[in-house]
């Protein structure tokens, strides 16, 4: 006690610094995030739309572009348009841009220095840009008739023997830019390598 004789407000013991429980309480951790759950049904509905996607919008677009493809890249063909000739319009001399020779005689025989065409060898499976000459000196037979690669078209087809094969080579008529044409691919149409015969008498 002190001289005074008032008591004395008696003062909170003190916790040392290690004591926990002198720090402020945390405040509580924020609720989770509510997640969003798909109903099963939904997942199925999902599962369909994505099946329906990959079964026809995927093959649908890859025909598109097989078209836009085809399209776009069309080989190149001579002027004019498919044309009917008779007999007497296809007897005579037909010449190449490199000075092959085709001859169609009256009687049904041909003879050809090294034109161009597009030969086939059914026998030996050989092709004319591919494996087999696309330019021949040779003799044999033509014949005329309808053409089954242009509707309204005469087509030329020459027939004779090369080597150990018989050989077979194909022409169409079209009007041309001045005068009719005999002309085919030569292999793939798509390498655009055209033979294109004019008339020379």
């Amino acid at each position: 006690m002190s001289g005074t004789g008032e008591e004395q407000p008696e003062t909170a013991p003190q916790r040392p610094a290690w004591d926990l429980r002198s720090l402020p309480p945390h405040p509580a951790p924020p609720p989770p995030p509510q997640r969003f759950r798909i109903p099963i049904w939904g997942g199925v509905l999902m599962g369909v739309a994505i099946g329906a996607v990959l079964v026809v919008v995927v093959p649908l677009a890859l025909l598109v572009g097989l078209f836009t493809l085809r399209y776009l890249n069309v080989p190149p063909e001579p002027d004019g348009a498919p044309v009917t000739l008779t007999a007497d319009e296809l007897t005579g001399t037909w010449q190449d841009d490199r000075g092959g020779i085709l001859v169609l005689a009256a009687d049904g025989t041909f003879s050809s220095t090294e034109v161009c065409g597009d030969y086939v060898d059914f026998d030996n499976n050989l092709h004319a840009g591919f494996d087999f000459p696309s330019r021949l000196s040779a003799s044999g037979k033509w014949d005329a008739g309808d053409s089954t690669n242009e509707e309204g078209a005469t087509s030329v087809d020459l027939g004779f023997t090369y080597g150990d094969g018989e050989i077979s080579g194909f022409y169409d008529a079209r009007s041309g830019s001045d005068a009719p044409v005999l002309w085919t691919y030569v292999g793939d149409p798509d390498d655009g390598k055209l033979c294109v015969l004019k008339k020379a008498d």
